[in-house]
């Protein structure tokens, strides 16, 4: 081995054992600060790109989940809202009852119903959280939004609730009072009288008018739309067998500022089909009802009752207030009469008909009864009754004998059975406010759960990647800082070797 001044191979070999050992022990030591075996691209390129996406997606759900706190806490304001509106109501109806049994003073009862009213209004109003309120029924007053939207997941999925009009205008009893009216229809005892026969391409329709009617009061107002309801008695869309949607379509488009009823299609399923020119946006909500944003202005919003039926809402561009509110409406009810092809009795076929249509009205929030005589008593949905036939109108579908529209609307009717079923309507109503709203909250508690769910694993996975095992990092430790003293003992060592050639040029 040659002894050289000018090159100490001990000493460079010594020395880069060192600098190995201390980068290795300054890793180490990050590692133990840190947590973390990965801290940047340069420890493992391909790792920390994938826990960079993770992070991000996991900071993501953050905002998801504040997001969804928000919309269960409108929800639950609003459900406390409707809990208070449905006790009101359920109070009404046994007072009602207890004064039609026992000859309670008018004035008195009217002075309840009254307050009731006002009560019914006052946690209407008051169930907003944050500017929004789901029971409202129109923006102003401390209310901006009547509807809920909330991001349900980080690829940009909505999680939207429409809100309800449960005031007492829109439970449809405005103006309760021991002489409100109802209107009564004569349905007759067979399909050679005023039945629903639908056999054809045309079906039979009811229109209820409500006393704000469309297109001919100015009083119409975002807090008192006028409201034009048309129950259309057919068979499903893929049901050719007994009527068709022919007239439904063409109540679409008649309620429409200028869409054309060639224009539109209904699936199987409810939803419309409209030409891509008419049409500029369609959004499917999360209570199931879809909103179509015409061309013109317009909008239509579909959605299906507990029954399957599906009903139509359309706004005219014109019929909306300066906050967005709609000032008039026209409801077009798809009533499915198909169970009826069932039968070939004329009688069991008015029946189920008739049943199918009371099933529809009450879901609309209308008061229906039938008595033995096949009279059929309306009230509720602040029915227009100042004319026999003002608030109801009828038209036969093809097969029937008849024709003419006043000959089923028989007049008016009052009494505490009227206002009775004004509150059964109501309370029916409310009850599928508050069941929406029950849907709603356990939607948006499954999508938190899952949310959390979803970060705590996206959390794991990250720290499966990056995290230090601090046991074994401890051991190296304490074997690197071993490691570098003998390293720097050796570098000492090494570096005293050209002293040592010294002596071997003394004299």
């Amino acid at each position: 081995m040659t002894l050289s001044i000018n090159t100490n191979t001990a000493a460079m070999a010594a020395l880069q054992s060192l600098n190995q050992t201390t980068s290795d022990l300054n890793k180490t030591e990050n590692a133990v600060s840190t947590g973390k075996t990965v801290n940047d691209a340069s420890d493992n390129p391909a790792i920390y790109a994938i826990a960079q996406t993770a992070t991000s997606q996991i900071s993501a759900l953050s905002g998801v989940s504040t997001g969804l706190q928000f919309a269960g806490s409108a929800l639950s304001t609003a459900s406390t809202g409707a809990t208070a509106i449905s006790d009101i109501l359920s109070s009404l109806s046994t007072s009602v009852t207890t004064a039609a049994n026992n000859g309670v003073n008018a004035d008195t009862l009217n002075s309840q119903l009254s307050s009731s009213l006002t009560q019914i209004d006052v946690n209407a109003s008051t169930a907003t959280f944050q500017g929004v309120n789901l029971l409202a029924g129109s923006t102003g007053s401390g209310v901006k939004y009547t509807s809920l939207s909330a991001a349900q997941d980080i690829n940009g999925n909505l999680f939207t609730q429409q809100g309800s009009n449960a005031t007492s205008t829109g439970l449809g009893l405005q103006g309760l009072s021991t002489t409100m009216v109802g209107t009564t229809l004569t349905l007759g005892t067979s399909t050679t009288a005023y039945a629903f026969a639908t056999k054809g391409a045309t079906a039979s329709v009811l229109t209820l008018n409500n006393k704000a009617e469309v297109g001919t009061d100015s009083t119409a107002s975002g807090t008192n739309p006028a409201i034009a309801t048309q129950f259309v008695m057919d068979a499903k869309p893929s049901d050719a067998t007994n009527g068709s949607a022919t007239t439904v379509i063409d109540a679409i488009a008649a309620a429409t500022t200028g869409t054309a009823a060639a224009d539109i299609s209904i699936n199987t399923d409810g939803s419309l089909t409209i030409k891509a020119s008419d049409l500029t946006s369609s959004t499917k909500n999360s209570d199931g009802s879809t909103n179509y944003n015409l061309a013109d202005g317009d909008s239509i919003v579909s959605k299906n009752d507990a029954s399957g039926n599906t009903t139509y809402s359309v706004v005219k561009a014109d019929n909306r207030d300066a906050n967005g509110n709609a000032t008039s409406i026209t409801n077009i009810v798809d009533v499915n009469v198909s169970s009826s092809n069932s039968t070939t009795s004329a009688t069991a076929k008015l029946q189920q008909q008739t049943s199918s249509l009371m099933t529809a009205m009450s879901n609309q929030g209308f008061g229906v009864s039938l008595s033995n005589d096949n009279v059929m008593t309306i009230a509720g949905g602040n029915l227009d009754t100042s004319t026999a036939s003002s608030g109801a109108t009828m038209t036969a579908g093809a097969g029937s004998t008849a024709t003419a529209d006043a000959a089923v609307v028989n007049g008016a009717t009052s009494g505490t059975a009227v206002v009775q079923l004004a509150i059964d309507a109501a309370i029916t109503k409310m009850g599928q406010i508050a069941s929406g709203l029950g849907v709603a909250t356990n939607t948006v508690t499954q999508l938190q759960t899952s949310a959390s769910n979803l970060s705590s694993s996206l959390t794991t996975g990250v720290g499966a990647l990056t995290d230090a095992d601090l046991a074994a990092e401890s051991a190296k430790l304490t074997s690197l800082q071993t490691k570098q003293q003998l390293a720097i003992q050796s570098l000492s060592i090494a570096n005293s070797q050209s002293s040592t050639l010294l002596s071997l040029f003394r004299g």
